[in-house]
């Protein structure tokens, strides 16, 4: 075992490495957005995206795909990850095919002549448990929008959802199902704050998921809420954080950040094995100023001391950047060993059409 190091605090940024961008095993040409990773308690990694504008490999645009997922084997390299549902009838794989969707529609869902339906998974894959058949059960929240057709833009938000994930290695087996509950697929309806489409964590001792999620008001503040990992799809049996403790109420739940616009919360060792900072928080705020911010907890709910990684450069590799900013900035924990040597694997996306998703290696500095 290595001798035992810690991340300083506040965080103080040494080095940063390129590492290129997010790419698909294939070599095509796949613009896309969000990157966010997940792993399972049996340590396979999902990298979730967003809107991803699908090429063959001669490079013809064939369709756009807006929410898909991917794995990764973090030994052989953590920026190259596999669409492996995309198989010819002898199994191997083909490059030719638009890339799937990871949560798919209901039936009458969909396109309409003016307006279609997206799903973005900002949440992240939550491994609940493992059912009498070896799998790996897990639930995944995402955002409906409503989009018009030739606009662009974010479009309506209608609500939050819920899907159950199923994964079992021996089969090599994913699937997400979308919950249909009596009044519909939504979890949290659209003016009621978004709890699970900010992020999902487990908590340690897994006794609880918590749910974090945008307030309704627009401003970026974001709400917490946490539920037992088997009643995930009971809503009436979820808590709310009201500041000073858990209570039954949403309308009495109050934000644990404050203009926070992406971001994940992961548990970690990075400040030490007997140090009570067990949460770590890596994300950006919605000033859209492309900066990394890093805070740290005792606990889920907080209070959550929130830093700006100070000399962090951040930048675009495609030679035409539309964006005046970058967003979706998350970590990968699983990547490196922070709590080793200070490496943090994090990316952000570029945005546009050709836009991908920018993986960076970060160095913080670390004391014994």
């Amino acid at each position: 075992m290595s001798p035992a190091r810690r991340v300083v605090w506040p965080p103080k940024l040494i080095l940063q490495t390129p590492m290129g961008y997010l790419r698909d095993s294939s070599g095509n040409y796949l613009p896309r957005d969000i990157g966010r990773s997940s792993v399972f308690d049996d340590g396979f990694i999902i990298f979730q995206f967003g809107d991803t504008f699908c090429h063959t490999m001669n490079g013809h645009f064939i369709g756009l795909t807006s929410n898909n997922a991917s794995f990764c084997d973090a030994t052989k390299d953590p920026t190259v990850s596999s669409y492996f549902t995309i198989k010819d009838s002898d199994g191997s794989r083909n490059s030719e095919q638009r890339v799937p969707a990871f949560l798919e529609f209901f039936p009458g869902e969909g396109d309409t002549k003016t307006h279609f339906l997206k799903f973005w998974c900002f949440s992240g894959i939550v491994d609940a448990h493992i059912d009498q058949n070896g799998n790996h059960c897990g639930v995944c929240y995402y955002e409906a929008r409503e989009m018009q057709k030739g606009a662009i833009d974010d479009g309506v938000y209608l609500y939050t959802g819920i899907a159950l994930v199923t994964w079992n290695r021996k089969s090599f087996f994913l699937e997400a199902k979308r919950e249909r509950f009596p009044q519909g697929p939504q979890l949290f309806l659209a003016d009621e704050p978004r709890f699970g489409a900010f992020c999902a964590v487990m908590g340690i001792g897994k006794e609880y998921i918590y749910l974090y999620g945008h307030t309704p008001d627009n401003s970026k503040s974001v709400a917490l809420a946490r539920i037992p990992p088997r009643r995930a799809l009971l809503k009436t049996e979820h808590e709310y954080w009201n500041g000073s403790g858990w209570c039954s109420k949403m309308k009495d739940s109050k934000p644990v950040f404050t203009t926070m616009q992406h971001g994940q919360i992961f548990q970690t060792d990075m400040f030490g094995r007997d140090s009570p900072w067990k949460y770590a928080f890596i994300g950006c705020t919605s000033l859209a100023d492309s900066k990394a911010q890093f805070g740290r907890s005792k606990q889920p709910q907080g209070p959550w001391e929130v830093h700006e990684v100070k000399g962090l450069r951040t930048y675009a590799m495609q030679p035409y950047d539309p964006s005046p900013f970058k967003y979706c900035f998350y970590p990968h924990p699983w990547a490196f060993q922070t709590e080793r040597d200070g490496d943090m694997m994090i990316t952000w996306s570029e945005g546009g059409m050709n836009g991908g998703v920018i993986a960076e290696l970060l160095r913080f500095e670390t004391a014994a």
